[in-house]
């Protein structure tokens, strides 16, 4: 993984921090609201944050394992990235099949649940990685086990969605820190 790619995953990081409580707060504003225009904004939230989650969830990946050699999490991740596409699947279907609203719901809410305990596994499992990322480890593993614990409570989630907010921005600050460290051994590495 080359410093750009790193760089390229922080900001999609911090963007995540940046706009999850603000979009979150747009779309449950937008669910009182039945026009065409509120259901095409919310569905365009939600495609958006999925795709920004899933993006999020693939450069993890592909950081511990291509810098770390680290696969202890990668069951979690896959799993996370299904349950992403699934709970982003059915928040678009809610919106468009109002007969099915309540099943869909129900499915919604066990997905989440599943999601919130694969990601406080996530958290968990982490925490065995042999590097302290620049002293970010632990927090950013604490923060995956208390979104996930959060998620998976359901009436938690309001603080979930925070905790979520706040792990993205210890995840974009990991990235950009290991972004330099990765700079610097490809600059030795063109000088000799």
């Amino acid at each position: 993984m080359i410093s750009r790619n790193l760089k390229i995953a922080g900001w999609i990081a911090m963007a995540s921090a940046f706009l999850t409580i603000p979009l979150e707060y747009l779309s449950s504003r937008l669910e009182v609201r039945t026009n065409s225009e509120a259901t095409i904004l919310q569905t365009i939230i939600q495609i958006f944050g999925t795709i920004l989650f899933l993006a999020i969830m693939m450069y993890v990946k592909r950081f511990l394992n291509n810098l770390f050699n680290f696969r202890n999490t990668d069951k979690n991740i896959d799993l996370m990235i299904i349950t992403g596409i699934v709970a982003g699947v059915l928040s678009v279907a809610v919106l468009y099949v109002t007969p099915l609203k309540e099943s869909i719901g129900y499915a919604g809410i066990g997905i989440v649940m599943v999601q919130g305990v694969v990601q406080a596994q996530f958290g968990y499992k982490l925490l065995k990685l042999p590097y302290d990322l620049g002293g970010m480890l632990k927090p950013f593993c604490y923060a995956n086990i208390a979104t996930g614990i959060l998620l998976a409570t359901i009436v938690l989630i309001p603080f979930g969605i925070v905790v979520s907010a706040l792990s993205d921005l210890m995840l974009g600050t990991i990235f950009f820190k290991i972004s330099a460290c990765v700079r610097d051994v490809e600059l030795k590495n063109t000088t000799t």
